[in-house]
């Protein structure tokens, strides 16, 4: 979830936040998360662990501090596999990609009983 979509969903207008430098601005990001007293989540209101800035047109860059769970939330959801067949296409992919040889007929053991039997999936008992 981006910044102004977690604002917006606890209906906190950006121009009701104090006024940020426009981003990138890391050595501020990191000034403000360390400045004592902690500041409040703008969402919330629990100890901020974060800070970001978002930039509204209408306000221009704006502070939104984050306590650790609304900081969270920004963050890119993980779009691993979910399955061992998904987890093994994607790196025999990325096997072939790295030009490894052999990638295409790449197989793992499922199991540590299995690979300490010295058998891969496809291998009869």
């Amino acid at each position: 979830m981006k910044p102004a979509d977690l604002l917006a969903r606890h209906g906190i207008h950006p121009a009701l936040l104090e006024s940020a430098p426009p981003p990138p601005a890391h050595a501020h990001i990191l000034a403000r998360v360390q400045s004592v007293p902690p500041r409040p989540c703008v969402v919330c209101g629990d100890q901020a662990a974060t800070a970001c800035i978002v930039v509204c047109s209408e306000a221009g860059p704006s502070w939104a501090d984050l306590c650790w769970d609304h900081g969270m939330a920004m963050r890119p959801q993980c779009s691993l596999p979910e399955t061992l067949e998904g987890i093994v296409s994607d790196l025999r992919a990325a096997a072939r990609e790295a030009g490894l040889p052999g990638a295409a007929g790449l197989a793992f053991y499922s199991s540590s009983e299995t690979a300490a039997a010295g058998r891969r999936n496809e291998e009869p008992r």
